[in-house]
């Protein structure tokens, strides 16, 4: 995988980040600096205790989800040990984790482990989930710390288990971290990235991008002078080194990105066994193109890239021309767009294509691109491809489009085809 992310070691090199090696903070005992409070044995409800495991599962959701968690975890914990189960004690842990209180999902795994239930892979990833959620100071220095503590505990960590520490990393904006563990994966096997692991790492880097054009902006600064009355002034080098953050910040996305596309077309290309076929979904695209929107005023040739990732996922319909009477002939075979490459191998194999390709805003955001560099020929050919390849994806979002396409053919003086 370190090929995979030079262009994003560089980009933390800049920022002064040490990722050649893995720091770890040395704690003594689990979960050290966060209290695990009792969790509650008293209910302010009637009930019958539940006489097994999959009717105390069942109890603890129904209470849970009148929003009585604390009377659910009390049911729990005053149901005999023979009648309580690992999944339930996984609700109880996940319940606390969504409401991001740690020191009781972290209880919940210690009650859990007193009964002598073994802890399982979604246990890590719900206890994960609270260190994410979790205000605590300490909550990033747990997760790593639980991340280690699933092989002493003979747990195999899946690629589930990783992209919930990276989220543990993306809520602390802890960039050196999340670079440390992606570097760290290996290309193929079960714990190879998965689309969540980029779509974490590419939505943290344009958070960063939107920091760094924040920055050239000078918005905060100039807001900050005017509360304290002073005048702010202008440094030349100072705005050419924010510049460049903005402009490296913005090349380790679409690398990222170009790897992405790149492990995306290998895993099809040459399947491995025990390696999950890769999908695209609309979500990670729209990072990208919410990325070249933002920094499109800052660099026209940035903004601009953002077409060279539609026409890799969705295509560009080259039969379209402006200028021509009749649809233009090509001698070159189109390539087949990535999201339909992975749809026809995907089909009937496994759930990659029932992932949501397209939605509105990549729609918008393409379409808006297009028009904003003045593209409306590549606009109506984006068009048109989604009407070859992906007419399914794109009949319930036909209409909310109908207006501006029009207006494309009519700025192009061409008839719409019906």
């Amino acid at each position: 995988m370190s090929a995979l992310l030079r262009p994003v070691i560089r980009l933390a090199c800049s920022r002064g980040i040490n990722v050649q090696s893995v720091r770890f903070a040395h704690v003594g005992d689990f979960a050290v600096g966060v209290k695990r409070r009792a969790l509650p044995t008293t209910t302010s409800i009637a009930y019958t205790i539940p006489t097994d495991a999959y009717l105390l599962a069942k109890k603890f959701q129904e209470v849970a989800r009148q929003g009585k968690l604390d009377d659910a975890v009390a049911i729990v914990m005053q149901t005999k040990t023979r009648s309580q189960s690992v999944v339930v004690w996984n609700l109880v842990i996940d319940a606390y984790a969504k409401e991001g209180r740690l020191s009781r999902a972290l209880r919940g795994y210690s009650e859990m482990r007193r009964r002598g239930f073994m802890p399982t892979p979604t246990t890590f990833t719900a206890l994960l989930k609270a260190c994410a959620l979790s205000d605590s100071v300490r909550s990033k220095e747990v997760a790593d710390e639980l991340f280690r503590l699933m092989e002493k505990q003979g747990v195999d960590p899946s690629i589930i288990n990783a992209n919930s520490l990276m989220s543990v990393y993306q809520r602390k904006h802890d960039m050196e971290a999340m670079l440390e563990r992606f570097n760290n994966m290996p290309e193929d096997g079960p714990m190879a990235p998965s689309l969540a692991t980029y779509t974490i790492l590419m939505s943290s880097l344009r958070r960063e991008l939107l920091a760094r054009l924040d920055e050239l902006s000078g918005k905060a600064e100039a807001a900050a002078a005017k509360a304290e009355g002073r005048v702010l002034i202008s440094n030349s080098s100072r705005t050419a080194r924010l510049k460049e953050n903005v402009h490296r910040t913005f090349d380790a996305l679409l690398q990222v990105w170009t790897s992405f596309a790149e492990d995306v077309d290998r895993r099809l290309s040459h399947p491995v066994d025990g390696t999950a076929l890769l999908s695209v979904d609309a979500h990670i695209v729209n990072i990208v193109l919410k990325a070249c929107h933002a920094v499109y005023r800052e660099n026209r040739a940035l903004g601009r890239r953002g077409f060279k990732v539609i026409e890799k996922v969705y295509g560009l319909d080259q039969t379209f021309g402006p200028l021509l009477s009749k649809p233009m002939i090509s001698t070159r075979e189109p390539a087949v767009p990535l999201a339909v490459r992975i749809r026809q191998q995907s089909s009937g194999t496994n759930d990659l294509n029932r992932t949501p390709v397209l939605d509105d805003d990549t729609i918008n955001l393409t379409l808006d691109l297009c028009t904003r560099d003045e593209e409306y020929t590549k606009a109506i050919r984006f068009w048109r491809s989604l009407e070859a390849y992906f007419a399914e994806e794109l009949q319930p979002l036909k209409k909310n489009h109908t207006e501006k396409i029009e207006a494309l053919y009519a700025r192009l003086n061409q008839p719409r085809p019906r």
